[in-house]
C-alpha cells in the first residue's frame, strides 16, 4: 500500500511543518470553537495535494493534544488513508450506503489523538449519495467527540460533492497548486462556493517551486490526465450529463457547465496556453 507522508511523525520537512502550523493557527483565529468545529478542504483540480495537506492539517491539531477526525469524503478517489498506511474493510461509501454504522468504521487512533474515516473507491451515484441528509446526520453525531473534523473532499473541477457539502461544515479552505490553475478557474470555483453560499476560509497556495522554475500549466494536464480519468467514470458520460441538464437547478447547472468545459481542456480540445 502506498504511504504519503504524514510530516508531523517524520524528522526534517521544518520549513513545511511551520507552513502547517501557521495554516492551523490562521484558521483557529477563524473559528474559535473548542468542540465539533468542521473545516473542508477541496481544490480546484486533481493532484494539488488537498488530501496531504489535510491529513497533516489533522496530524497538527491531533500533535497540539487536541482531538481531531479525517473523513475521506473523496469516494472517487479516497486518498486520506494513505498518510498513515492504515488498512479497513469499509468505509464512508458502506455508511452512507446503510451496511454499516458509522461506529464500526472509524479508525481508531491512527495517530495519538487522530482517528480516521476513510472510505473506499464507489464509481457511480456518488453525489446522489451526498444529496441526502444522512451526511449531516453523521457530522452532528460526531461533532461531540472531537475538537475538529477535517473532510477531504474531491476538487470541484470534477464533483459537485464539496460545493453540496459545504453547506454541513463551518467553512471551505481551497487548495490550489501554484501555477497550475488559471485565474478563470478560480474565479469560476469562487462563484460556484459563493452561490453555495459557503464559508470560504482561504485559497492556500501548494507546490511552490522555490527555484523560481515553472513547467507550465498546459504541459501539466497532458501529462496528468490519468488523475482525471479516476473521476471521470461511467456516471460522468456525456449523454447521460445532457440528459440531466435540463433538470437541474442554476447552481447544478453552473457546476455542469464548468465540469464540461474542463473536460474539454484536459483532454485537448481546446487548443493553446490557458490564461
Amino acid at each position: 500500500m502506498g504511504k504519503r507522508k504524514n510530516l508531523f511523525k517524520e524528522k526534517g520537512n521544518l520549513e513545511i511543518i511551520e507552513a502547517l502550523r501557521t495554516l492551523r493557527t490562521n484558521l483557529s483565529f477563524l473559528n474559535e470553537k473548542e468542540v465539533g468545529r468542521k473545516i473542508l478542504f477541496t481544490s480546484v483540480t486533481p493532484n494539488e495535494g488537498k488530501s496531504f495537506l489535510s491529513s497533516n492539517y489533522a496530524a497538527s491539531i491531533a500533535s497540539t493534544g487536541k482531538k481531531a477526525l479525517l473523513i475521506d469524503c473523496d469516494i472517487r478517489r479516497p486518498r486520506a488513508h494513505e498518510s498513515f498506511g492504515v488498512k479497513f474493510k469499509n468505509g464512508l461509501e458502506s455508511v452512507l450506503l446503510g451496511k454499516v454504522s458509522v461506529e464500526d468504521v472509524i479508525l481508531k487512533d491512527v495517530a495519538p489523538n487522530l482517528d480516521i474515516l476513510p472510505s473506499k473507491h464507489i464509481e457511480e451515484g456518488v453525489t446522489e449519495l451526498f444529496l441526502s441528509d444522512k451526511t449531516d446526520k453523521i457530522l452532528e453525531s460526531l461533532s461531540p467527540y472531537y475538537n475538529t473534523i477535517i473532510l477531504d473532499n474531491p476538487p470541484i473541477a470534477v464533483a459537485s460533492d464539496s460545493v453540496l457539502l459545504s453547506k454541513f461544515v463551518d467553512g471551505v479552505v481551497v487548495v490550489v497548486a501554484y501555477d497550475q490553475v488559471a485565474k478563470k478557474e478560480l474565479e469560476f470555483a469562487r462563484e460556484i462556493l459563493d452561490n453555495a453560499h459557503a464559508n470560504i476560509y482561504g485559497f492556500v497556495v501548494n507546490k511552490v517551486d522555490k527555484s523560481g522554475l515553472s513547467y507550465g500549466n498546459y504541459g501539466y494536464y497532458n501529462n496528468n490526465y490519468s488523475y482525471y480519468k479516476e473521476y471521470y467514470g461511467k456516471e460522468n458520460s456525456e449523454s447521460k450529463n445532457d440528459y440531466k441538464y435540463k433538470k437541474m437547478n442554476k447552481l447544478e447547472k453552473l457546476v455542469h457547465r464548468f465540469k464540461k468545459e474542463y473536460k474539454k481542456q484536459i483532454t485537448g480540445d481546446l487548443k493553446g496556453r490557458r490564461k
